[in-house]
């Protein structure tokens, strides 16, 4: 027989302890637990005895919170960035465009139409701010899973992932890249495109095109600049990112702010 683990010495310590107050016929130590709902000790539900002497759940208030804690965790948001809301934006002349154009997206809740938004031009003029603002938006409506991306971040991780675990890491981030009901790519086009890094987008958007999952992007170029960047598969990636973003598409000429 092999050497006991850690563990099962633990539960055996246990038992021969709870042997011992029961012959002692005392009552067992009680560890205090610290559960962030006390009300329903982070079940998230709460059961209710019925007139028959039955029992039902009903849902606890902390559920909800709890479910767009979760949504915020999973979404890639910094703590700082779940917590903007439009009224942080503060357009001036050359970014009204974009800036009526989020209202306007998040007013008619567009992602329950399967609708993404696209915010492509200069460099600096709060492209990605608004898209967080966007994001945060949709998770505070708690019922979709959002992933916000800087795409430069994104291929750094698909290329570690591809040799790990014989790639079922890399075909995991990729599967999952693929079926949540919202993604927003941050700087489409900022790394440098090989061969790889264009199929990576090209699987990517095609699946999630075919899907008919909501999908925006920004991106520091134009969209006619960024399908020449993709040489390999320029026009197949921006014909299927315009084709899910077509009623929000804003071209933005700005000053850079963090110059001015």
């Amino acid at each position: 027989m092999g050497t006991m683990g850690e563990f099962e010495r633990i539960i055996e310590k246990l038992k021969v302890k709870s042997d011992i107050f029961k012959a002692m016929n005392v009552a067992s130590p009680i560890v205090a637990v610290n559960y962030d709902c006390p009300i329903c000790q982070d079940r998230e539900i709460i059961p209710v005895e019925q007139e028959d002497g039955s029992f039902s759940a009903r849902n606890c208030e902390c559920k909800e919170r709890k479910i767009q804690k979760r949504l915020f965790k999973a979404s890639g948001l910094t703590e700082e960035q779940s917590t903007l809301r439009l009224d942080d934006f503060k357009p001036n002349g050359d970014t009204m465009q974009m800036y009526l154009m989020a209202r306007n997206y998040i007013d008619r809740q567009a992602w329950k139409e399967n609708k993404g938004f696209a915010l492509v031009g200069s460099v600096g003029a709060g492209k990605t701010m608004l898209a967080q603002i966007i994001a945060s938006e949709i998770i505070m409506d708690k019922k979709m899973t959002v992933i916000f991306l800087p795409t430069t971040s994104l291929m750094a991780e698909l290329r570690v992932a591809q040799f790990s675990d014989g790639g079922v890491e890399y075909e995991q981030r990729i599967d999952r890249l693929i079926n949540a009901d919202v993604v927003i790519f941050d700087d489409v086009g900022k790394e440098k495109p090989t061969e790889w890094v264009q199929t990576q987008y090209f699987r990517i958007i095609d699946g999630r095109y075919n899907h008919k999952k909501t999908t925006s992007f920004t991106s520091n170029y134009e969209l006619v600049t960024l399908s020449d960047r993709f040489s390999e598969f320029g026009e197949a990636i921006i014909s299927r990112l315009v084709a899910m973003t077509r009623d929000s598409i804003v071209n933005i000429k700005a000053n850079d702010y963090r110059l001015l």
